[in-house]
């Protein structure tokens, strides 16, 4: 189970970053089912002072205002948050913000293939095989 904090009518929980043997908190990331895929901030790739790799891409991704903006998508060892774990994902690190006030979008990518469930009334993620 995750405890979620919900603040500014919206749910917010950290993730932890786990490359090439570098671990990197991220606070604060909302939780966003209508994110087609998590993006978080480019700072976080600069702290797990990693390099471009070969499968990494360039990615367009089209904001709520139909505006588009690219940013890189990039294979990471292990992402978690609280006791759910996934291993071996693609995240999009980018600009969400122009004025950097949301370090990124947990999206329904990784809300679907950690298979949770979201409980808006406890403001909790559980593992569906823990129900």
């Amino acid at each position: 189970m995750v405890k979620l904090t919900y603040k500014n009518g919206l749910l917010y929980t950290n993730l932890l970053l786990c490359h090439d043997g570098k671990e990197v908190l991220v606070e604060d990331i909302i939780i966003d089912t209508g994110a087609f895929h998590t993006i978080l901030s480019p700072v976080f790739l600069e702290e797990l002072d990693t390099e471009v790799a070969l499968d990494d891409e360039i990615v367009n991704a089209y904001g709520l205002g139909g505006g588009i903006c690219s940013s890189l998508r990039k294979r990471i060892d292990k992402i978690s948050f609280g006791n759910i774990s996934i291993d071996n994902v693609r995240v999009d690190f980018g600009e969400i913000d122009p004025k950097d006030r949301i370090n990124g979008l947990l999206g329904l990518d990784l809300l679907k293939a950690s298979k949770v469930i979201i409980d808006v009334v406890e403001d909790k993620i559980v593992l569906k095989n823990d129900i």
